[in-house]
């Protein structure tokens, strides 16, 4: 019996959806009752996922409604758009239509992947987001940013199409790797470092970093959850405040389009980017050093740099010039003035740059 349960309103320009977060509230069916003349429903489930929890999901796929299981092998070299034409012509065959619906079962992957999949197949259909990392239910799965890779860099091709509902149930997390974990507290961490400040307050709370109480981690999602929304509320499109949610992420993407999204996680690389970008901060005088000091030690607690990256920092930076926040051939920053305040659009000096890339390279 589900427990706990927390909503979080998410309303946009373009749409309004419920997004929830406990324990036990896995329902497809539950979810679709409420949408009106849905003709079927096309549930694409993350491979790794569906072994581990076949039983749980089996028995909250919907009874009143016809659907077809697509499994997806979910990693990140597969969220690409040579493969979403297998899937598009798929859906073709099964004769989804204008009136049809997506879900999506998974981590971001498969989240960003169907989500982008239901923004352009006839225009735009319906989709649901029921997110299992811990990444995924703080992050994608909120916003309705949608996107496949190119080889020349993250989330090239993709659109903004928001979701009819979201639903994250913690039970998925229970088979969670550590990576994962690392993957999601980069997001939780960097919602509080931009604003977040119920989140910083319980994460600066823990007496160690692992969130080992259930009622606890539902409030944490809850929190950060929120936080994004309200976010999302006040910039749909990323043309303004949205932009802050990019901390971290110029020299993440960089790093994992060098390395071609393999050998490196999400989290890992905005934690990456966190380290450099809280260096450049400090280099181009804007955090002092006792600001400075409290955000890497709640870095190194919670998403440790594990390795420096055999990288030439020249070519991380020639990199971070694909970013799409760009503009003017200048690479676009979000850089902190203090905890809880970010700047967006920040250029800084190319020396700059190159020298904090240090923190993160061999070379």
């Amino acid at each position: 019996m589900a427990e706990n349960i927390k909503t979080v309103s998410v309303t946009t320009e373009s749409a309004s959806y419920s997004y929830r977060t406990g324990t036990g509230i896995f329902n497809i069916g539950a979810m679709i009752s409420g949408m009106k003349e849905v003709d079927k429903a096309g549930i694409i489930i993350s491979k790794r996922v569906y072994d581990l929890h076949r039983d749980y999901i089996e028995q909250g796929l919907p009874e009143a409604l016809p659907y077809t299981i697509f499994i997806m092998e979910d990693e990140e070299e597969n969220k690409s758009f040579h493969y979403s034409e297998a899937f598009l012509q798929k859906m073709v065959k099964e004769e989804f239509s204008r009136k049809s619906l997506l879900v999506g079962i998974g981590g971001g992957v498969v989240g960003d992947f169907t989500g982008f999949l239901a923004s352009i197949y006839m225009r735009g259909i319906s989709v649901i987001h029921i997110p299992t990392t811990l990444l995924s239910m703080v992050d994608s799965s909120i916003g309705g940013k949608v996107a496949v890779n190119l080889s020349v860099g993250k989330n090239i091709v993709g659109a903004f199409h928001q979701p009819a509902a979201v639903s994250s149930d913690v039970a998925f997390l229970k088979t969670l790797p550590e990576e994962e974990w690392i993957n999601g507290l980069a997001e939780i961490l960097k919602h509080g470092l931009i604003g977040d400040e119920r989140t910083l307050e319980l994460l600066e709370g823990l007496e160690t970093s692992v969130i080992d109480r259930e009622d606890l981690l539902v409030e944490i999602i809850y929190a950060s959850a929120a936080f994004k929304a309200s976010i999302v509320a006040q910039d749909e499109r990323e043309g303004g405040i949205r932009a802050i949610l990019n901390f971290g992420h110029t020299v993440g993407h960089a790093l994992e389009s060098i390395l071609e999204f393999s050998g490196i996680s999400h989290g890992e690389a905005v934690a990456a980017g966190m380290f450099v970008e809280v260096e450049i901060s400090r280099k181009s005088g804007l955090l002092n050093l006792n600001e400075t000091e409290r955000i890497v030690r709640l870095l190194d607690r919670f998403v440790p740099l594990k390795k420096r990256y055999n990288l030439d920092r020249q070519e991380i930076f020639n990199h971070m010039k694909f970013d799409k926040k760009n503009s003017a051939g200048r690479i676009n920053f979000v850089l902190l003035e203090s905890v809880g305040k970010p700047l967006i659009e920040y250029n800084v000096e190319d020396e700059i740059i190159i020298e904090a890339l240090k923190l993160i390279t061999k070379n």
